[in-house]
């Protein structure tokens, strides 16, 4: 089996399963999933960067997602969570600090801490859009849009792509993709936010143009870190994309952005 076609039968089965999540799950499941989504993407984040003592980074940080998740999305959880999760991870570099090696361990820390700000913004904005009425759809609309976007960039590239869009940080995408998937993205988000929520067509196209345009800051972000630490993928947990944050990479400043514009205007 080539490729795409082991691309593509990974992402009907996640597919499947974000349907599922989104459109059957009780809040309270809904909210566990989310969590162990967030812990194995922290999971990822800490092997991809070669953090040492990862079981002890790890089991701090699953703290702080079980505090968002009992919060439900509560906005004062996430001071909680980021100062729980900045002081516990600042006192295990100064623990397991090696001679010699700190300027490196503080780099990966540092690198590792940039994610999980915008993973944890993600999750609790997250929360708070599920319990919306509403939401869920909200949120359908984003993740259809995103991907709309990136499997158009994606067809799109490789059929016409010629002019590079950033070679330094990710050398197989283009312009030409770009152009493509944005159309698809922000048509795809618009309109079922206009059709299926009480939209406006003019809320519906900007918060469209934000998604995308978040979205491919997420994607180059984290290709950038991957370039900064060497590595191709996150993981390889899914067969023909790499790992769990590779997928998810692009939602991370997308929802929340689109998400907290939403909100306010309603």
């Amino acid at each position: 089996m080539g490729e795409l076609g082991l691309r593509i039968i990974t992402a009907s089965a996640l597919f499947a399963g974000a349907i599922v999540w989104l459109f059957f799950l009780p809040p309270r499941w809904f909210d566990l999933v989310l969590g162990l989504i967030a812990m194995v993407a922290t999971v990822e984040l800490l092997r991809m960067v070669d953090m040492q003592q990862r079981v002890a980074y790890s089991l701090t940080a699953g703290l702080m997602w079980g505090l968002l998740v009992l919060g439900h999305g509560a906005w004062d959880m996430l001071a909680v969570a980021w100062l729980v999760l900045i002081i516990a991870w600042t006192f295990l570099l100064i623990v397991y600090a090696k001679h010699g090696a700190l300027e490196v361990a503080f780099r990966k820390l540092a690198y590792a801490q940039w994610m999980m700000l915008w993973l944890t913004l993600f999750v609790l904005v997250m929360m708070q859009l599920h319990a919306r009425a509403d939401g869920v759809v909200f949120i359908a609309g984003a993740c259809a849009g995103v991907w709309a976007a990136d499997i158009a960039a994606y067809f799109t590239g490789k059929t016409w792509g010629e002019r590079k869009l950033c070679p330094v940080v990710s050398p197989g995408k283009t312009l030409e993709g770009l152009a493509g998937g944005a159309l698809a993205g922000v048509a795809v988000a618009s309109i079922i936010w206009f059709v299926w929520i009480d939209m406006s067509l003019y809320l519906a196209l900007l918060l469209g143009v934000v998604l995308v345009f978040c979205a491919v800051l997420g994607d180059l972000a984290e290709s950038m870190l991957k370039r900064a630490v060497g590595v191709k993928d996150s993981g390889n947990m899914l067969p023909g994309h790499g790992g769990l944050l590779d997928r998810i990479d692009a939602l991370l400043p997308a929802i929340p952005a689109v998400g907290l514009i939403w909100m306010l205007f309603t």
